[in-house]
């Protein structure tokens, strides 16, 4: 057995005492768990490099080298693990500019997810599905409810000539009469929610489906960040 195999061998066996002699309160010294196993995993892979430039035989300079080589990589690796989220968001940032209407959908550390969507023009207009269409939506915070126009709720599974156009809605055109329908499955970005309710409205009275409070208030929080809209699960 070789050097390098005693010194992977050694790492190994100092972090397994160390392990076993700590307490159970998620800290090793000054460090997290999480931390000394990321230090020992680096310390494994940098034997493990050290030992494949060794054994290649080549001249100490190339062998300098290839090993700056190696630790830049690995810099990067870890810089970007540790600035994961700052990155996400900035990429997110990103294409919501780059592809208006589509929602961008983050997680944060606690697993939570928020969904991201840029004003477009005056409004804050998503991409979403209808019972698994894919369909557009305007967010409305001062409709009650979520409306969806008589062709748009065809293409989710509905007929308009068998509902009931009997309740008085307002809209931009004034008001209209829509048809109530429920079991209704609609999702932005990550966020989905099921057994909704929703109002159909004739096609000349609605150019856009409505995202209305009825599906905003499910969630924990949205907000407005200038020309941006948040929401959070």
């Amino acid at each position: 057995m070789n050097a390098f195999a005693f010194v992977i061998f050694g790492i190994l066996g100092t972090a397994l005492l160390i392990l076993v002699f700590n307490g159970n309160d998620g800290t090793i010294g000054p460090m997290t768990d999480d931390q000394f196993a990321g230090t020992v995993y680096l310390g494994l892979l940098g034997t493990v490099i050290a030992a494949a430039l060794f054994a290649s035989g080549q001249r100490f300079g190339a062998m300098a080298r290839q090993a700056g080589i190696w630790i830049a990589v690995l810099v990067m690796l870890v810089v970007g693990y540790e600035y994961r989220f700052e990155l996400q968001e900035t990429a997110s940032r990103v294409t919501s500019g780059l592809l208006p209407g589509k929602p961008v959908t983050m997680e944060d550390v606690n697993g939570d997810l928020s969904v991201t969507v840029n004003r477009s023009g005056r409004h804050f207009e998503v991409l979403g599905t209808v019972n698994g269409e894919r369909q557009p939506f305007m967010i409305d915070t001062g409709a009650s409810t979520v409306v969806l126009t008589e062709t748009n709720a065809r293409k989710a599974g509905y007929d308009p000539d068998t509902l009931d156009f009997r309740i008085p809605v307002s809209t931009a055109n004034g008001v209209t009469m829509a048809a109530r329908i429920s079991d209704v499955e609609i999702v932005i970005g990550g966020i989905g929610r099921q057994n909704m309710i929703a109002l159909v409205a004739r096609d000349n009275q609605l150019a856009s489906n409505l995202l209305g409070m009825n599906f905003l208030d499910t969630l924990s929080s949205f907000e407005f960040q200038r020309d941006r809209m948040i929401l959070r699960n």
